[in-house]
């Protein structure tokens, strides 16, 4: 169905233990929720999971995965704007075109 899916989830899978214990779900969510890229209900169940930050963060991972590259995209700037560049810069660099600039 979407073709484009597989590089960024496959990259995604790679570092989701790392990325679970980190991702801050609830901001992240938020913003791409404002960017029409979550939908009321996927927030929603992110932010029922605000006492367990790992499986909030593991919902919007999963969420992501299974999403067109225009979201994965999203995900990736809202990282950014949340204060995760870090997590930014590490997820462009697993991916297949990490000679990509990441600034």
């Amino acid at each position: 169905m979407f073709a484009d899916t597989s590089d960024h989830a496959h990259v995604l899978r790679k570092l989701y233990h790392e990325l679970s214990s980190t991702v801050e779900a609830q901001t992240v969510a938020c913003q791409m929720f404002q960017e029409n890229k979550l939908t009321q209900k996927e927030l929603e169940s992110i932010q029922s999971k605000r006492s367990e930050p790992i499986a909030a963060a593991e919902q919007l991972l999963n969420i992501v995965m299974k999403q067109p590259r225009n979201v994965y995209g999203c995900f990736l700037e809202a990282l950014s704007r949340a204060g995760q560049e870090h997590l930014r810069k590490i997820i462009v660099l697993e991916s297949p075109e990490g000679q990509l600039s990441v600034s």
